[in-house]
Formats: structure tokens, sequence, C-alpha cells
């Protein structure tokens, strides 16, 4: 039976989640009428070399800490025990428990728009769910999208902070506050992440 809940599906490193993270998360729930946002951790995208990211339980545990209070977000870690995290295998995963493309969202920068054609298996990914495309300044998009792709194309929630940028002001020791939440900031601290 297909479900009446609307969600969004909310895959990346998040090394760290950041504001801009929840920002735009926010932003698509209220575009998209969303009922639930999943945060999802990779464990292993194939993109990604696992030595240059920091332990899947310290990304976890972030995103956890991030999340705490907003009613509307969860984190699902159904990729944490894949071989190799590829987003069909999540939407797949969710579509299995009852949810219709109408029902499930996929949020993607337009920059990842343009690369999905090269992901693996894009067919089911466009086949089951509706993509919730973020347009940011300077990324346009210049890959054919599939004839009867859903796509909601969202301008508000657009920030230019980056996980990478908080990483090397970390290993610099500089400030990362108001980049991420408190707590986040706290256990970064705490844990040594991102120190030479």
């Amino acid at each position: 039976m297909e479900s009446r809940e609307r969600i969004g599906l909310f895959g990346g490193s998040f090394d760290p989640i950041h504001t801009g993270h929840l920002i735009l998360a926010e932003a698509a729930a209220d575009l998209a009428r969303l009922d639930t946002v999943f945060f999802m951790p990779t464990s292993n995208p194939p993109h990604k070399p696992r030595n240059n990211m920091s332990l899947f339980d310290d990304r976890k545990k972030m995103v956890e800490l991030a999340i705490k209070g907003n009613g509307r977000f969860c984190i699902s870690g159904i990729e944490e025990k894949m071989n190799v995290s590829y987003t069909f295998d999540s939407v797949l995963h969710f579509r299995d428990k009852g949810y219709g493309r109408e029902q499930l969202h996929l949020l993607i920068g337009a920059d990842s728009l343009n690369e999905i054609v090269r992901w693996k298996n894009p067919g089911e990914i466009f086949a089951n769910a509706t993509i919730i495309a973020m347009q940011r300044p300077g990324h346009e998009i210049t890959s054919p999208l599939p004839p009867g792709a859903a796509v909601i194309w969202m301008t508000g929630g657009s920030n230019t902070i980056s996980s990478s940028n908080i990483r090397k002001l970390a290993a610099e020791k500089r400030s990362i506050r108001y980049l991420v939440p408190g707590d986040v900031e706290r256990y970064i601290q705490e844990r040594s992440l991102y120190k030479k």
C-alpha cells in the first residue's frame, strides 16, 4: 500500500554537517510540503576515498546533534552497511516501503543533477523519486534530463557554506562558530576532528 507521507532523502558525507545543510533541508521541506527529511550519511561513497573522510560514527553523531529538536528531521543509517553507497539503492529501499514517486523526494544540488546521468542506475532514481534540485549561482544545468523526470527547482535556501572550508578552518584552529550548530562545534573540538 502506498504511503501518504511525503518524505525527503538527503544524502551526503556530512563531514561535517553544517548550517547550510540544515537551511537547505528546511527550505525543501517547506517547498515540497515534506513530513520528514531523512539525513543519510554515506558510509562508502563511490566518488570519495574513505581514508579522506572522518569515521562514519563521528559523522553520524554530528548529524544526530545537528538535527535534534527539529521534528521533521530524522537520521537514516541505511547506507551504513552498504559495501558502496549508491543513491539508487536508498531510493529503492524507501520505494519498497510503499513510497511512490509523488511521496519520495531526493534533495540534491543542481551541480549533482548534471552528474546524475553518470551515477549508477540513474533510471531507477528518476522512475521512483521526485528530484528537489537546489539551483546555485554559477551552476547551470547542461545535461539533458530523461523525458518525464519529476524535478522541483528550488532557489530559496541557497548558501555558500562548505564542509571542506569548515575542515580547513578547524585545521587552522580558526573559528567555525555559526557555520555549524553549537553542539557540532563542541563535538569537533572534543574529538579533535580535522586537526592536522
